[in-house]
């Protein structure tokens, strides 16, 4: 519930609002149109879903809030129109969330969590105070308030789970916020729409696998040996490299769908021809992409970027050993809003000694 005790519309589950709206004495009709305010007009006050009664409008206004996490700040990058929103949750913390525009599609950046209790040391979300779980409405508001924001493109809209925070440390927020977008009277989007973004839980991302939702996994890898990768990922390095690449692929098995490496490209750290190669190898026959992604410097100044050269060489190493390698080129730079940059003035204050607080 909200401060005021109203309760957030878009945390109940599909099959939760009917049965609130049959309570009410309402028919079945009414939860599909409200349905349809929530996730296709993208309402975010009862007052302008006219096409119910006035008296249930009242009603549900009584007891429920559309919204818990508003935006209200807003940045558009000069350089690629890339767009990162400031979202206040109804307790005072703050997220970041982020829209950015292809040429076939629309890609929305959500949040899952009030910084991130993991520390990689790539990222500067990880620099500041973990706050706590978002919940699936609140995820789900970043969403509908991007879409509106965004002006309904017609595009296709891809969803993928890579704000700040670990999304599976939130595992049940998620899987709700995923139950919504896959339903129809959801989002309807489909597994090739939605992607989740983990450091890597193989207990979690199997349990994901069984699930009864669709999505994609990209899986942050960032290094070739288990000790390079407990250097730069110490909270996320609890389990080898090829326990993860198994549980990788038992989500492949069951969903159908190839997963991701994702692998941030860090000068001199993970970026010679033996990282390479022992990529190479470690991708080689699996049903993945391996998604190379040139370093987006941050505030500490502790890693400098990949040049386009080594990048190029590093390429030209994986293939063709690799299933598919692709280098995803980050936008919105200029207004902090690339990967691993997202940091809100609410985590300001540094992480003490030992990680969350």
């Amino acid at each position: 519930m909200n401060n005021n005790g109203r309760i957030h519309i878009r945390n109940l589950a599909l099959a939760e609002l009917r049965a609130a709206l049959a309570a009410r004495g309402e028919p079945d009709y009414r939860a599909r149109q409200l349905c349809k305010w929530l996730y296709s007009r993208l309402a975010d006050d009862f007052a302008e879903m006219t096409d119910l009664p006035l008296g249930l409008r009242e009603s549900l206004a009584a007891d429920y809030r559309v919204a818990s996490a508003l935006p209200v700040l807003a940045q558009s990058s000069q350089i690629d129109g890339t767009r990162k929103y400031l979202f206040e949750l109804g307790d005072g913390f703050n997220v970041e969330a982020v829209v950015m525009w292809y040429e076939k599609r629309t890609t929305l950046c959500i949040s899952t969590q009030v910084g991130c209790p993991l520390d990689c040391a790539f990222c500067e979300t990880a620099t500041g105070r973990y706050g706590r779980n978002l919940t699936g409405g609140e995820m789900l508001d970043q969403i509908c308030a991007l879409k509106r924001d965004a002006g309904q493109p017609r595009k296709k809209v891809n969803v993928v789970f890579m704000g700040m925070g670990e999304p599976l440390l939130n595992y049940d927020g998620l899987v709700g916020a995923i139950r919504t977008l896959n339903d129809p009277l959801g989002l309807n989007l489909g597994a090739k729409r939605i992607t989740v973004s983990t450091s890597g839980f193989p207990d979690r991302i199997r349990r994901l696998a069984d699930e009864d939702v669709s999505c994609s996994l990209a899986l942050s890898l960032n290094a070739t040996t288990d000790e390079q990768r407990r250097e730069l990922m110490p909270k996320a390095s609890h389990h080898p490299i090829g326990d993860l690449l198994d549980a990788a692929l038992y989500f492949v098995r069951k969903k159908g769908r190839r997963a991701t490496l994702e692998y941030v490209m860090l000068a001199g750290v993970n970026t010679s021809d033996d990282d390479a190669r022992r990529l190479a190898r470690l991708s080689q026959g699996m049903p993945v992409k391996v998604n190379l992604i040139p370093y987006n410097p941050g505030r500490t100044g502790k890693f400098q970027s990949v040049s386009e050269e080594d990048l190029q060489r590093f390429v030209r190493i994986l293939l063709p050993l690799a299933p598919a390698v692709t280098v995803r080129r980050s936008r919105g730079a200029d207004i902090d809003a690339a990967c691993g940059q997202l940091w809100t003035q609410s985590l300001g204050r540094k992480k003490p000694a030992g990680g969350a607080s």
